[in-house]
């Protein structure tokens, strides 16, 4: 159960730093299952750069059943569901993959846009929660993030010439290149006003985090890799208001509640 205190810098900040709440053991047998990925890599829902690294797993259950128990494991579904004060949903699940020396960066973005017009989410009663499965430091690109910029809704996107009229852009959503990124001139006005923070953190660290808090990584240019779990609750009660054309690996379609796996 979250302290008062932890709500509140929540609701604040827009996000909550967990340090160890999974223990070694718990997370060495995720991560032995993680390189099994690189049998699917034809598979859609695994996502690979252009050198064939991979670098988001969406739905990762699909081949490997023992991530699926992570969704309902108590210490996250129970925590957010205090955050949120609602009962959940599983909205959306991947594996983003840093490998050393070649993972490559996520610009700055809120990711509320692209589950508001992709797949018709009316509100931002949300929340995503990011389970740290190696240590991370700060040269293997951890998550930076403004905190309170998640307190405006959506903001202005930079403008990009190249994406403008492309039709088919679901890539864009998922790759190097985000069809959604914040204007840059914002992204210096927020940090100068709350600063960046680097969100580094032990194995077994959690983070959660508002759907439209800014954040970006860098790339990772250290010789350790970087392994996490994003796990998206959204709320029983904001259920998408239009069919989306996302896949169903990416925009779960089922919107029963979770309970926690026992």
């Amino acid at each position: 159960m979250l302290k008062k205190e932890q709500i509140e810098f929540y609701h604040s900040n827009g996000y909550l730093v967990l340090i160890d709440v999974f223990s070694k053991e718990e997370i060495s047998k995720l991560n032995s299952k993680i390189k099994n990925f690189k049998n699917h890599t034809s598979q859609p829902n695994v996502i690979c750069e252009d050198n064939g690294d991979i670098r988001s797993i969406f739905a990762p259950e699909i081949q490997e059943p023992i991530f699926g128990d992570l969704t309902k494991d108590k210490r996250l579904l129970i925590a957010s569901e205090e955050l949120l004060k609602s009962a959940l949903y599983l909205y959306q699940y991947k594996l983003n993959l840093k490998e050393a020396y070649v993972g490559k960066y996520w610009e700055w973005h809120q990711d509320f846009p692209y589950w508001h017009f992709g797949d018709g989410i009316k509100t931002p009663e949300m929340i995503s929660v990011m389970v740290l499965f190696d240590e991370v430091k700060s040269y293997q690109g951890p998550l930076l993030i403004i905190p309170k910029s998640h307190q405006n809704g959506i903001v202005d996107f930079q403008h990009k010439a190249h994406l403008e009229n492309k039709k088919d852009n679901l890539l864009n959503s998922l790759n190097s290149d985000l069809k959604y990124t914040i204007n840059n001139e914002l992204v210096k006005e927020y940090a100068l006003k709350n600063k960046i923070v680097s969100l580094e953190g032990t194995q077994g660290t959690v983070i959660f985090f508002h759907p439209n808090i800014f954040h970006a990584s860098n790339s990772n240019v250290s010789p350790f890799k970087r392994s996490t779990a994003i796990i998206t609750y959204n709320s029983i009660h904001n259920t998408p208001e239009k069919k989306s054309s996302r896949p169903h690996y990416i925009c779960y379609r089922n919107t029963t509640r979770l309970k926690v796996f026992s």
